[in-house]
Protein backbone atom coordinates (compact mmCIF):
# COMPACT_ATOMS: atom_id res chain seq x y z
CA UNK A 1 0.00 0.00 0.00
CA UNK A 2 1.78 3.25 -1.56
CA UNK A 3 1.40 5.55 1.81
CA UNK A 4 3.34 8.35 0.15
CA UNK A 5 4.90 8.90 -3.13
CA UNK A 6 7.60 6.41 -3.22
CA UNK A 7 6.83 5.10 0.25
CA UNK A 8 5.26 1.77 0.93
CA UNK A 9 3.84 -0.46 3.79
CA UNK A 10 3.95 -3.63 2.77
CA UNK A 11 0.61 -5.46 2.80
CA UNK A 12 -0.64 -8.88 4.63
CA UNK A 13 2.00 -9.06 6.92
CA UNK A 14 1.76 -11.77 9.49
CA UNK A 15 -1.07 -11.12 11.96
CA UNK A 16 -0.99 -7.46 11.38
CA UNK A 17 1.82 -7.60 14.53
CA UNK A 18 4.51 -5.16 12.73
CA UNK A 19 5.36 -2.93 9.69
CA UNK A 20 7.58 -3.22 7.29
CA UNK A 21 8.21 0.24 4.71
CA UNK A 22 9.69 0.14 1.23
CA UNK A 23 11.07 3.40 0.07
CA UNK A 24 11.57 4.12 -3.79
CA UNK A 25 14.88 6.03 -4.14
CA UNK A 26 15.52 8.59 -6.79
CA UNK A 27 18.36 5.97 -8.57
CA UNK A 28 15.40 3.38 -9.20
CA UNK A 29 16.31 1.30 -6.46
CA UNK A 30 14.95 0.48 -3.45
CA UNK A 31 15.21 0.65 0.59
CA UNK A 32 13.55 -2.00 2.58
CA UNK A 33 12.81 -0.68 5.91
CA UNK A 34 12.53 -3.03 9.12
CA UNK A 35 11.93 -6.87 8.27
CA UNK A 36 9.26 -8.03 10.03
CA UNK A 37 8.68 -11.62 11.80
CA UNK A 38 10.94 -14.38 10.74
CA UNK A 39 7.47 -15.45 9.00
CA UNK A 40 6.67 -12.57 6.71
CA UNK A 41 9.83 -13.41 4.70
CA UNK A 42 8.20 -14.48 1.91
CA UNK A 43 5.24 -11.78 2.15
CA UNK A 44 7.83 -8.97 2.12
CA UNK A 45 9.79 -10.58 -0.82
CA UNK A 46 6.96 -10.93 -3.16
CA UNK A 47 5.92 -7.22 -2.30
CA UNK A 48 9.01 -6.02 -3.36
CA UNK A 49 9.35 -8.43 -6.48
CA UNK A 50 5.75 -6.67 -7.53
CA UNK A 51 7.77 -3.21 -7.35
CA UNK A 52 10.29 -4.26 -9.64
CA UNK A 53 12.64 -7.89 -9.78
CA UNK A 54 16.08 -7.00 -8.38
CA UNK A 55 16.00 -3.25 -7.33
CA UNK A 56 16.15 -4.03 -3.56
CA UNK A 57 19.54 -3.54 -2.64
CA UNK A 58 19.13 -1.93 1.07
CA UNK A 59 17.76 -3.34 4.28
CA UNK A 60 17.69 -0.76 7.49
CA UNK A 61 17.07 -2.37 10.54
CA UNK A 62 15.63 0.27 12.76
CA UNK A 63 16.78 -2.14 15.70
CA UNK A 64 17.32 -5.68 16.85
CA UNK A 65 14.05 -6.98 17.96
CA UNK A 66 12.81 -10.21 16.46
CA UNK A 67 9.66 -8.42 14.98
CA UNK A 68 11.82 -5.92 12.59
CA UNK A 69 14.44 -8.15 11.85
CA UNK A 70 12.78 -11.80 12.11
CA UNK A 71 12.74 -11.86 8.36
CA UNK A 72 16.29 -10.07 7.67
CA UNK A 73 18.34 -12.89 7.13
CA UNK A 74 16.09 -14.97 4.24
CA UNK A 75 15.43 -11.37 2.44
CA UNK A 76 18.98 -10.62 2.59
CA UNK A 77 20.07 -13.94 1.20
CA UNK A 78 17.20 -13.80 -1.51
CA UNK A 79 18.52 -10.33 -2.67
CA UNK A 80 22.08 -9.96 -1.81
CA UNK A 81 20.87 -6.13 -0.10
CA UNK A 82 23.57 -4.40 2.00
CA UNK A 83 21.96 -4.34 6.02
CA UNK A 84 22.47 -1.39 7.36
CA UNK A 85 21.52 -0.14 11.34
CA UNK A 86 23.26 2.01 13.94
CA UNK A 87 26.32 1.20 15.38
CA UNK A 88 25.16 0.75 19.18
CA UNK A 89 22.98 -2.28 17.45
CA UNK A 90 25.47 -3.90 15.15
CA UNK A 91 26.37 -6.30 17.96
CA UNK A 92 22.26 -7.45 18.42
CA UNK A 93 21.40 -7.40 15.31
CA UNK A 94 24.06 -10.28 14.19
CA UNK A 95 23.02 -12.11 17.55
CA UNK A 96 26.04 -11.57 19.50
CA UNK A 97 24.70 -9.56 21.75
CA UNK A 98 21.48 -10.29 24.01
CA UNK A 99 18.63 -7.80 23.42
CA UNK A 100 18.50 -6.00 26.88
CA UNK A 101 14.54 -6.58 28.37
CA UNK A 102 12.52 -3.91 30.38
CA UNK A 103 13.17 -3.24 34.24
CA UNK A 104 9.92 -5.19 35.35
CA UNK A 105 9.92 -7.38 38.11
CA UNK A 106 9.11 -9.76 35.09
CA UNK A 107 12.13 -9.27 33.25
CA UNK A 108 13.89 -12.35 34.00
CA UNK A 109 10.83 -14.75 33.38
CA UNK A 110 9.90 -12.45 29.98
CA UNK A 111 13.60 -12.76 29.11
CA UNK A 112 12.98 -16.80 29.09
CA UNK A 113 10.36 -16.81 27.45
CA UNK A 114 11.31 -14.92 24.92
CA UNK A 115 14.16 -16.68 24.27
CA UNK A 116 12.13 -20.42 24.20
CA UNK A 117 9.78 -18.49 21.69
CA UNK A 118 12.28 -17.06 19.46
CA UNK A 119 15.17 -19.44 19.71
CA UNK A 120 13.14 -23.03 20.05
CA UNK A 121 9.36 -22.50 18.71
CA UNK A 122 10.75 -20.49 15.72
CA UNK A 123 14.36 -21.55 15.11
CA UNK A 124 15.25 -17.75 15.25
CA UNK A 125 19.05 -17.44 15.07
CA UNK A 126 20.27 -13.25 14.42
CA UNK A 127 23.14 -14.01 12.11
CA UNK A 128 23.39 -11.49 9.18
CA UNK A 129 26.37 -9.62 9.12
CA UNK A 130 25.77 -5.71 9.07
CA UNK A 131 27.40 -3.78 6.16
CA UNK A 132 26.98 -0.23 7.44
CA UNK A 133 27.18 1.74 10.78
CA UNK A 134 25.23 4.99 11.05
CA UNK A 135 25.06 7.72 13.63
CA UNK A 136 22.52 10.08 14.73
CA UNK A 137 22.07 13.24 12.41
CA UNK A 138 23.66 11.61 9.59
CA UNK A 139 22.17 11.68 5.78
CA UNK A 140 21.48 8.41 3.59
CA UNK A 141 21.25 8.16 0.27
CA UNK A 142 17.35 7.54 0.79
CA UNK A 143 17.17 10.86 1.65
CA UNK A 144 16.14 10.34 5.29
CA UNK A 145 18.52 11.58 8.22
CA UNK A 146 19.02 8.97 11.31
CA UNK A 147 17.71 10.26 14.26
CA UNK A 148 18.99 8.41 17.11
CA UNK A 149 15.66 7.52 19.58
CA UNK A 150 17.45 4.87 22.70
CA UNK A 151 15.57 3.57 25.42
CA UNK A 152 13.28 0.98 24.05
CA UNK A 153 17.05 -0.52 23.02
CA UNK A 154 20.42 1.53 22.73
CA UNK A 155 20.65 1.60 19.17
CA UNK A 156 17.38 2.00 17.81
CA UNK A 157 16.73 4.93 14.78
CA UNK A 158 14.10 6.54 13.48
CA UNK A 159 14.27 8.10 9.88
CA UNK A 160 12.94 11.76 8.59
CA UNK A 161 12.64 13.18 5.28
CA UNK A 162 12.95 16.93 6.01
CA UNK A 163 11.94 17.90 2.73
CA UNK A 164 8.19 16.03 2.66
CA UNK A 165 8.37 15.76 6.43
CA UNK A 166 8.21 12.20 6.06
CA UNK A 167 8.81 10.80 10.23
CA UNK A 168 9.02 6.93 10.34
CA UNK A 169 9.82 6.72 14.72
CA UNK A 170 10.37 2.61 14.41
CA UNK A 171 9.06 1.58 18.17
CA UNK A 172 9.81 4.85 19.67
CA UNK A 173 6.25 5.26 19.93
CA UNK A 174 2.97 3.45 18.93
CA UNK A 175 -0.26 4.11 17.52
CA UNK A 176 -2.35 1.63 18.89
CA UNK A 177 -6.33 2.29 19.20
CA UNK A 178 -6.28 5.16 17.71
CA UNK A 179 -3.89 7.13 20.59
CA UNK A 180 -0.12 7.40 20.84
CA UNK A 181 1.80 5.36 23.26
CA UNK A 182 4.67 4.52 25.06
CA UNK A 183 6.92 1.33 24.12
CA UNK A 184 5.92 -1.55 26.18
CA UNK A 185 7.75 -1.13 29.43
CA UNK A 186 8.59 -4.86 29.72
CA UNK A 187 10.66 -4.11 26.82
CA UNK A 188 12.06 -0.64 27.34
CA UNK A 189 15.03 -0.96 29.51
CA UNK A 190 15.28 2.61 30.21
CA UNK A 191 11.63 4.52 29.73
CA UNK A 192 13.14 7.64 30.42
CA UNK A 193 15.49 7.87 28.07
CA UNK A 194 12.51 6.66 25.61
CA UNK A 195 10.67 9.59 26.50
CA UNK A 196 13.54 11.73 25.95
CA UNK A 197 13.78 10.15 22.47
CA UNK A 198 9.84 10.99 21.91
CA UNK A 199 10.63 14.70 22.81
CA UNK A 200 13.37 14.96 20.70
CA UNK A 201 11.10 13.34 17.50
CA UNK A 202 8.40 16.16 18.87
CA UNK A 203 11.12 19.00 18.28
CA UNK A 204 11.64 17.81 14.34
CA UNK A 205 10.27 21.00 11.94
CA UNK A 206 7.84 19.91 9.34
CA UNK A 207 6.63 16.53 10.24
CA UNK A 208 3.32 15.94 8.04
CA UNK A 209 3.45 11.64 8.11
CA UNK A 210 4.89 9.48 11.00
CA UNK A 211 4.95 6.22 10.22
CA UNK A 212 4.72 3.48 13.03
CA UNK A 213 6.46 -0.04 13.70
CA UNK A 214 2.84 -0.77 15.30
CA UNK A 215 -0.30 1.16 14.48
CA UNK A 216 -1.67 3.29 11.76
CA UNK A 217 0.42 5.87 10.14
CA UNK A 218 -0.73 9.64 11.45
CA UNK A 219 -1.43 11.73 7.69
CA UNK A 220 -3.18 14.30 8.91
CA UNK A 221 -2.35 16.70 11.95
CA UNK A 222 0.89 14.83 12.31
CA UNK A 223 3.06 17.49 14.43
CA UNK A 224 0.14 18.40 16.49
CA UNK A 225 -0.20 15.16 17.63
CA UNK A 226 3.00 14.49 18.29
CA UNK A 227 3.97 17.65 20.37
CA UNK A 228 0.97 16.99 22.56
CA UNK A 229 1.83 13.93 23.17
CA UNK A 230 5.71 14.46 24.22
CA UNK A 231 4.09 17.71 26.52
CA UNK A 232 2.00 14.91 27.88
CA UNK A 233 4.73 12.40 29.05
CA UNK A 234 5.68 14.90 32.00
CA UNK A 235 2.31 13.65 33.27
CA UNK A 236 2.34 10.15 33.31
Amino acid sequence: MQIAPGLHLVDGMEKGIVHAYVWERPDGKLTLIDAGMPGDAPRILAFVQQLGPGRLDRIIVTHGDIDHMGGLAAIQAASGARVICHAVEKAVVEGRQRRVMGNSLLRRAYGRAFDFVTHIFLGYRPRTPVDELVLDKQMLVEGFQVIHVPGHTAGQIALYQPERGILLVADALNNRGRALGLPPAIATPHMDIAKDSIRKLAALKGVQLICFGHGAPITQNAAERLSAFAASLDKK
